[in-house]
């Protein structure tokens, strides 16, 4: 709280998770009712954000855009973090076969661009928010995987590990007790740090027409949609890719200063 850039991002987050929990506050009109005498009206004391090709608020479309796509990206972070964690703690502490096997499929998925791996899965089982989110969360758990197993690792062989098998403890209990709160800090950076990026995909997805479909808003489908009108009304574009900007760059912020704040190893 020291460094204003942090505490902005921090208030930004803040009103991202006030919005997302309750659009219906923020939002002027209803994001679904079109009406075709704000054809297109630009920016004004009613329509903040202007209005889109079908005479809907662009502000309000927005709010709930926002709902939408936090949402998809950090259910899809939330598997991911949880899937790849327990892949990473099963290969780095039992390494052998197990850690062969595991890394070996963990690599065969970073053998795809993320996007494309995710166009992919999309495509095979249709545009629906359970589908973006197994998509979405799919294609980050090799990331996951491999930051969990590097860390129990470097843990696998500490003295409180070697007490603890002293003891008699079971392996899930040693990995699960003594190394997994001990890897919490990096996993904390590692979720903020990521659902920026799976937030850039969802958005990329919507653009792409890959989404959830219309009329639902995204903020990524809101921009794809307007393209067509870019010169005509640039606003229907620039508000919704503005609020993509702000909100990943805050998560980005947010994850460089808690890994300031958690890293023992930085100097303070």
């Amino acid at each position: 709280m020291r460094n204003p850039i942090y505490t902005i991002s921090i208030i930004v987050i803040f009103v991202v998770i006030l919005v997302t929990l309750f659009p219906g506050i923020f939002a002027q009109y209803d994001p679904y009712k079109m009406n075709m005498d704000a054809f297109m009206n630009k920016p004004t004391g009613s329509y903040w954000f202007g209005a889109d090709q079908f005479g809907r608020d662009v502000f309000s479309r927005s709010m709930y855009g926002i709902q939408k796509s936090v949402i998809i990206a950090s259910s899809a972070i939330a598997i991911s973090a949880l899937t790849g964690t327990m892949l990473g703690l099963l290969s780095g502490y039992l390494s052998g076969l197990t850690d062969l096997i595991i890394m070996r499929i963990m690599d065969s998925f970073f053998a795809f661009p993320s996007l494309i791996l995710a166009l992919f899965i999309i495509a095979l089982f249709g545009s629906s928010m359970t589908n973006l989110i197994f998509a979405i969360g799919l294609v980050y758990v090799p990331i996951f995987a491999r930051t969990v197993r590097g860390a129990t690792l470097s843990l696998k062989d500490s003295l409180y590990v070697k007490a603890s098998k002293a003891l008699g403890k079971r392996e899930i209990s040693i990995m699960l007790g003594d190394i997994l709160p001990n890897i919490s800090s990096v996993l904390i950076v590692t979720f903020t740090t990521n659902v920026s990026t799976a937030l850039l995909t969802e958005a990329s997805l919507g653009f792409l027409g890959l989404g959830l479909p219309p009329p639902e808003p995204t903020l990524g489908g809101m921009v794809g949609q307007g393209t067509s009108y870019l010169l005509s009304a640039p606003w229907i574009v620039l508000f919704p890719g503005l609020m993509i900007a702000i909100i990943v760059l805050s998560l980005n912020i947010l994850g460089d200063g808690l890994r300031d704040v958690l890293d023992p190893r930085i100097n303070r």
